[in-house]
């Protein structure tokens, strides 16, 4: 079941991740960031509802399709029902430091991120936001 805890858990990450219209690099106005370009607010590699891949990330046909599969990604998570290693007995903590490839400070960043944004603590099995 798709609970009101995942949804809060994929807004703050599709924040973390940049999902804006403007990147603050230098792009022209209204370029956005790869995130938003590519309409994928979670920036997925993969997903099975992507037109395509390009920057390195999976595109969307729209932000609703984009936004939709973030939240069904980590459901299937929650569920152990994907190809990774992340499973509903991960924690956010977990997910958080198989989703990115950043070093552990941007990794730690971003799990405190969710915690203040969404209220769950890092220990949260993933099985628990789907409850």
């Amino acid at each position: 079941m798709i609970t009101h805890k995942l949804i809060k858990l994929a807004e703050a990450m599709a924040e973390f991740e940049g999902w804006l219209p403007v990147s603050g690099t230098g792009d022209s106005p209204g370029a956005g960031t790869v995130s938003y370009r590519n309409h994928n607010p979670g920036n997925l590699r993969q997903s099975p509802f992507a037109l395509g891949h390009r920057d390195g990330f999976a595109y969307f046909i729209n932000d609703f399709v984009g936004f939709f599969a973030l939240v069904w990604d980590l459901w299937a998570k929650a569920n152990s029902k994907t190809s990774t290693i992340a499973t509903g007995e991960s924690t956010i903590k977990d997910l958080i430091y198989i989703w990115t490839a950043d070093p552990e400070p941007i990794k730690e960043k971003y799990i405190q991120y969710i915690e203040q944004r969404t209220g769950l603590k890092r220990d949260t099995k993933l099985k628990n936001l789907i409850n």
